[in-house]
């Protein structure tokens, strides 16, 4: 059985408009003259055919580069140095978690501990791959809130990386880099009556995984086994 430990000492810490348009369609300067001669009319197609050919390929690119835009639109409370530190992954992962529909937790408090060092090691974001793991484990965090009626205090750790786990002790098999796992601390609530909301909830279907009692904060992940220390 592996337990993920607490992470102690965590510092927080040329000129060229698009000659083709979104969503098809070829720009004036592109159509085609009046033609009469079978010469002209053979230039047409060529023309024609390449503009087309161009239309076909180029679209769903431009559409791709404007959908990426809007994913990239800041996300209130995100720093923009975090951006400017690990690029706009940072704004897409918030936006997920604003996908969540979560009433008690931020994007924020979730992104922070990846900012986090240890020595010479910095935390990185979950690669997106594992993004959609921390849905369920965060919804069990907002209800744990709504239950105790007391605010989120901070979430100390959730996704660690590899080389960061090792550089803060965490054991090999951490549910932490599997972006499944968070450390918290309430305010004015005790890691003691966190946990016992927390078995609370999983008494009652809510989940299934581990509960960490620890003196300054608890230890919440959905491993899919229930497990407790």
């Amino acid at each position: 059985m592996y337990h993920t430990p607490p992470a102690m000492g965590e510092q927080n810490t040329n000129n060229t408009h698009n000659d083709l348009l979104i969503g098809g369609g070829i720009p004036q300067h592109l159509k085609p003259r009046p033609l009469t001669t079978a010469f002209n009319r053979r230039n047409f197609l060529t023309t024609a055919g390449i503009a087309g050919a161009a239309v076909i390929v180029g679209a769903p690119k431009s559409q791709g580069a404007f959908f990426g835009l809007m994913d990239d639109k800041p996300v209130p409370g995100i720093p923009h140095a975090w951006v400017q530190a690990k690029g706009s992954d940072v704004t897409r992962y918030a936006r997920f978690i604003l996908s969540l529909n979560l009433r008690n937790i931020t994007p924020r408090m979730v992104l922070a501990p990846h900012f986090k060092t240890r020595g010479s090691i910095h935390n990185s974001l979950p690669p997106k791959t594992y993004w959609k793991q921390m849905g369920a484990t965060l919804k069990v965090v907002d209800g744990m809130i709504a239950r105790m009626g007391s605010p989120l205090r901070e979430i100390t750790s959730a996704y660690r990386s590899p080389r960061y786990n090792r550089a803060v002790g965490g054991k090999s098999r951490s549910y932490h880099m599997q972006n499944l796992a968070v450390d918290l601390q309430f305010q004015g609530v005790s890691p003691y009556h966190a946990a016992y909301v927390a078995k609370q909830m999983r008494s009652q279907g809510a989940f299934r995984g581990g509960i960490g009692r620890y003196s300054s904060f608890v230890h919440v992940d959905t491993r899919g086994t229930n497990v407790d220390w």
